[in-house]
């Protein structure tokens, strides 16, 4: 089992060398490290170079995460692809579990393990064993991942403690990532087609979160996370898995709802209205119904009488392109 290790870098310059140190410092040690310069304008390259010939180095003009990682995946020579972000850490037992789980669930699409987060620049301090924890591993349906994905993405909201057999990606095509913004959702929502994810609690990444991150912009968020469900609607309305699919279009449902009330923080009622209207079609089920009844229903009660909407920006990473 060869592991190929794709790094995306953008401007990362206070944090990727501890980032690589972390790769470097695993007691699986990878078949290969392969890192993408998305046009960086600070000291992001120069630090880069340091690690050659350990680390193989490429350069594009700035395309965002989805784009760095797409060219990354078409090059890997290995048979798991585990990605990492610029600024996260894995803990030096990272891969050695990765390889455990793969062996124990060798029909599983995606492998995840747990995380901490941790905030600012500063490096991440592994002060215990985290092996040591009691953490249980499960096997989710694809069904059963789409709902949980979408209604809490925290257990699986970044690449960055996911590894995925090379094959896979090869069934996805040559663009997995695709997109500038949601990308992640594009592609755990395109993976879980394919078969079951496997979720083992052991904390070994550390997950760093930054006010700043890009992708802070809520209403942007809020607007690219309905586009990829538009998007995949495609590949979801061909499935004859109606459990799956319920879960999608249940989880598009409330993703409307999540934009429309972003969008009348904004002052577009109107657009606000078309959403709703919109996540009706999608609702599956009497309570969904009710949601969206009642958020459309606000949208023409005067101002006064009308909640408190979503404001502009947030500090999640939740969809971040980095």
């Amino acid at each position: 089992m060869k592991f190929s290790v794709i790094i995306p870098a953008f401007n990362c310059e206070e944090t990727v060398q501890s980032t690589l140190e972390s790769v470097f410092r695993q007691t699986e040690p990878p078949f290969e490290v392969l890192i993408m310069d998305d046009g960086s304008t600070d000291r992001t390259p120069s630090i880069l170079q340091a690690y050659k010939p350990r680390a193989v180095l490429f350069r594009q003009p700035n395309a965002g995460l989805g784009a760095a990682r797409d060219a990354l995946c078409r090059r890997v020579q290995g048979d798991i692809v585990a990605a990492l972000d610029s600024d996260d850490l894995w803990h030096p037992r990272y891969l050695e579990v990765q390889r455990q789980l793969i062996q124990e669930y060798p029909d599983a699409v995606a492998y995840f393990t747990g995380h901490v987060n941790f905030e600012g620049s500063r490096d991440y301090e592994w002060t215990s064993d985290p092996l040591k924890f009691t953490a249980a591993t499960r096997v989710i349906p694809s069904a059963a991942f789409v709902r949980e994905y979408n209604a809490a993405p925290g257990p699986f909201a970044s690449m960055s403690y996911c590894c995925v057999p090379a094959d896979v990606l090869r069934r996805l095509g040559d663009a997995p990532f695709r997109l500038r913004k949601s990308e992640d959702l594009y592609f755990f929502s395109r993976v879980a087609l394919l078969g079951p994810i496997v979720h083992a609690g052991i904390p070994l990444v550390a997950y760093r979160i930054r006010p700043g991150s890009l992708s802070s912009n809520r209403l942007l968020l809020a607007e690219s996370t309905v586009r990829t469900f538009e998007l995949l609607e495609g590949e979801y309305g061909a499935i004859h898995d109606k459990d799956l699919a319920k879960g999608f279009y249940h989880a598009r449902a409330n993703k409307r709802r999540m934009y429309a009330k972003t969008l009348m923080g904004a002052g577009r009622t109107l657009e606000a209205r078309s959403q709703v209207t919109r996540s009706l079609r999608d609702c599956a089920n009497i309570a969904s119904v009710a949601k969206s009844m009642a958020l459309l229903l606000f949208t023409y009660m005067p101002t006064e009488l009308q909640p408190a909407w979503p404001q502009g920006g947030c500090d999640s990473r939740i969809g971040s392109t980095r």
